[in-house]
């Protein structure tokens, strides 16, 4: 059974016994898969996300939304959401359908759902994924280099692969330096490099400040060269604001109510 996300209440407890320590989110799993085989009236749906990946985020969101969308519609009832911890991905879907559905200002959604549970949503891969839906997905090139030659291997990791692949980089010994040219969508990227094994910066490229834990990486920010200046200025709008105007939140459901699955 299915209901609207106004009613969301998410909250980190534990459940013991004396010999196991479940999360709660275990636990609920384990009691929803038990009901489904019961056939209780419960409609379990499978949406893949990349963990720890806003890339992948941004591209998989409208979908995973729309089927959301859908299946409220549908059934009604109570809908929850979750992923592994109920810390990235379930609350940035949370958030999309809200931001897009229900009609909230992307911050007050994000306010709503922190004073249920503190959880850490990808605002800019929900900004990036209504940029999508509103303009089209523009791709730039980007052209990321390593200038050294002692080196036996230079990868990147990050960009729109996540934090957990690699993407090698070719040797030019003509020019002496390491390269990727890839092909990216719109937006912001971060990456960082990893050189004979080591993760280590490119102090030739940008460098974000330090982010909650300390960390520093490098970033890119890509455009689409063609795109004519009235659609990059509204895209820049759609990521600089965080509410949609009537027509294009119209816009938007009419997007997720013609891709759902």
């Amino acid at each position: 059974m299915l209901t609207s996300l106004s009613e969301l209440e998410l909250k980190p407890y534990f459940a013991c016994s004396r010999t196991q320590t479940w999360n709660i989110l275990e636990l609920i799993s384990k009691l929803l898969e038990s009901m489904l085989r019961n056939g209780d009236g419960i409609e379990h749906i499978r949406a893949e996300i990349r963990d720890f990946d806003a890339f992948d985020l941004r591209m998989r969101l409208p979908a995973v939304v729309s089927r959301l969308h859908k299946a409220i519609n549908c059934n009604g009832g109570v809908t929850y959401i979750h992923c592994t911890a109920g810390l990235g991905r379930a609350p940035s879907v949370a958030l999309a359908y809200m931001y897009w559905v229900l009609g909230y200002k992307l911050s007050e959604a994000d306010n709503f759902l922190q004073s249920k549970r503190a959880c850490c949503p990808k605002l800019e891969a929900i900004r990036n994924a209504t940029a999508d839906i509103l303009t089209g997905l523009s791709i730039g090139r980007i052209r990321l280099t390593w200038e050294a030659n002692e080196y036996s291997s230079v990868e990147v990791s990050g960009l729109d692969i996540g934090w957990g692949q690699k993407i090698p980089l070719n040797f030019n010994p003509s020019q002496g330096i390491w390269l990727l040219e890839k092909d990216l969508p719109e937006g912001h990227y971060e990456y960082k490099y990893i050189v004979d094994g080591e993760w280590t910066l490119n102090t030739n490229e940008l460098t974000t400040s330090p982010n909650g834990d300390g960390h520093v990486n490098n970033y890119i920010d890509v455009s689409d060269s063609c795109s004519d200046t009235e659609l990059k200025a509204f895209r820049k709008r759609l990521n600089d604001k965080d509410y949609l105007t009537p027509d294009e939140r119209r816009s938007v459901l009419e997007f997720l109510e013609r891709n759902c699955e």
